[in-house]
């Protein structure tokens, strides 16, 4: 609509001006054929003698009515302002209604029929007034003209703009409708729908693109979240279930120990493991929510040789028959620090080792390795067990996994103890690497900033 009133406003203001033009141009002509009407006026009233007979009169003008075309007419007035001559030979035919004669002048008068004249007078030598008028009755006829077929032509012109105007909005809004229906799809909870692409270099394609993008990520959020709540429910689950099983435990040998039934002591000792049990599960619970919240770490340097050496020696005072060692990464012991929290530091270590021991068979040798690599601290824990089948991998650091194959319920691990590693390094700007296969043993590896960019205490 703006279009349109703007071509409106352009075309009206365009024929305005080009009417106006034309007038001027065809007046121009006008006034210039009358001048030179009077300039044989004046050179003929020279050379006559005073017009005091009609028939000299008549003589006189002969020569210059030869020269006026139907439009235009001769008058000639006497010094007192009497008309004394008049070229029309009959008083009724249409002419100019002079009331005032202004010599040297050219202007316009009215007619007496209607139309205008245009005229001139010159003063002669011996008093008299000569006026030549011409009728402009064809220039307001062609002006009539001209401002009907400018008009014509506006509102034509006017006619196919507004198509166009209106065809090539719809050609523009067409990608809009297209988004639009893919906007209601999505609405409809389709959020597979794309927009289609369109040329990437106009405004409704640098649209599209950037809404197909905002849709790709409103996806992958979505299926985050979907995903996030799937395995929230899943944990909530095992956790109730990790849960009732050590209280059933408590609760079916305190029923047997009231009843008077079996040994007291063994009851106890039961109930005991169960409660000590149950305790672990609740403090690697609220291990991983106290990691979940981005509570600030107590930062400070600390000597990874030293966390796990101490590692190794607890846990050989556990299972001192099992075969656990301490070596360098690259085959030197020296010492590894960073700035981090040691007692975190200390459970992922201690995590990793346990892992090892509770899923390898006894006979299974296990190396802790300790060393630098470039900018990064590694400790490495590996085993020569049995690995980790390659389907389980992508999950062994989720909340309450199991591997199925050989890592049971009996082997006293809740599930948490991975998960609780990836939180700590991930919360020390770390990352953890695993390295297994079926048969060749698996490789947990913990990648750290060292001293240098380790990230300042909080």
């Amino acid at each position: 609509m703006a279009v349109l009133a703007l071509a409106t406003m352009g075309l009206v203001l365009s024929n305005v001006v080009g009417v106006a033009l034309l007038r001027d141009n065809l007046l121009g002509r006008v006034d210039q054929q009358l001048e030179q009407l009077s300039k044989i006026a004046a050179l003929k009233g020279t050379q006559a003698v005073p017009l005091r007979k009609p028939v000299v009169a008549n003589d006189l003008v002969s020569a210059l009515t030869k020269r006026l075309s139907a439009v235009q007419q001769v008058m000639i007035y006497k010094p007192d302002g009497t008309l004394q001559f008049r070229s029309a030979d009959d008083r009724s035919q249409p002419g100019p209604a002079i009331d005032e004669v202004r010599v040297g002048e050219t202007y316009t008068v009215p007619g007496t029929n209607g139309a205008s004249w245009r005229v001139r007078a010159v003063r002669l030598s011996d008093g008299s007034t000569w006026v030549l008028a011409q009728s402009l009755a064809e220039l307001e006829q062609t002006q009539t003209s001209a401002i009907a077929i400018a008009v014509a032509v506006s509102a034509f012109a006017l006619l196919l703009l507004g198509l166009a105007a209106d065809a090539v909005v719809r050609l523009g809004l067409r990608p809009l409708t297209r988004m639009e229906a893919t906007a209601g799809h999505i609405a409809r909870g389709d959020f597979a729908r794309r927009v289609p692409a369109h040329q990437p270099h106009t405004e409704p394609g640098r649209l599209a693109a950037a809404m197909n993008v905002m849709l790709d990520r409103l996806q992958s959020e979505i299926a985050a979240r979907t995903d996030s709540e799937a395995r929230m429910r899943r944990f909530l689950a095992d956790a109730s279930h990790e849960l009732r099983t050590p209280l059933t435990s408590v609760r079916g040998f305190a029923e047997l120990h009231r009843r008077g039934g079996g040994d007291a002591d063994e009851a106890m000792r039961r109930i005991e493991d169960e409660a000590a049990r149950m305790s672990v599960l609740v403090n690697d619970l609220l291990t991983l929510a106290q990691l979940d919240e981005e509570r600030p770490l107590d930062r400070h340097p600390v000597d990874l040789l030293e966390v796990a050496a101490d590692t190794i020696r607890d846990a050989r005072a556990r299972v001192p028959h099992r075969h656990v060692r301490l070596a360098g990464l690259d085959g030197r012991l020296a010492p590894v620090s960073i700035v981090g929290d040691e007692a975190r530091l200390r459970q992922v270590a201690a995590n990793l080792v346990g892992n090892a021991l509770c899923h390898t068979p006894p006979e299974a040798e296990i190396t802790v390795r300790v060393g630098r690599n470039g900018g990064t601290a590694v400790v490495e824990v590996s085993d020569t067990g049995p690995g980790v089948p390659p389907e389980h991998v992508p999950h062994l650091f989720d909340r309450l996994y199991r591997v199925s194959q050989g890592r049971s319920r009996a082997g006293g691990g809740a599930g948490l103890g991975l998960a609780i590693v990836s939180a700590i390094v991930h919360a020390h700007g770390g990352r953890v690497e695993v390295d297994t296969a079926p048969g060749r043993g698996a490789t947990f590896r913990v990648l750290l900033p060292d001293s240098e960019a380790a990230p300042s205490p909080r």
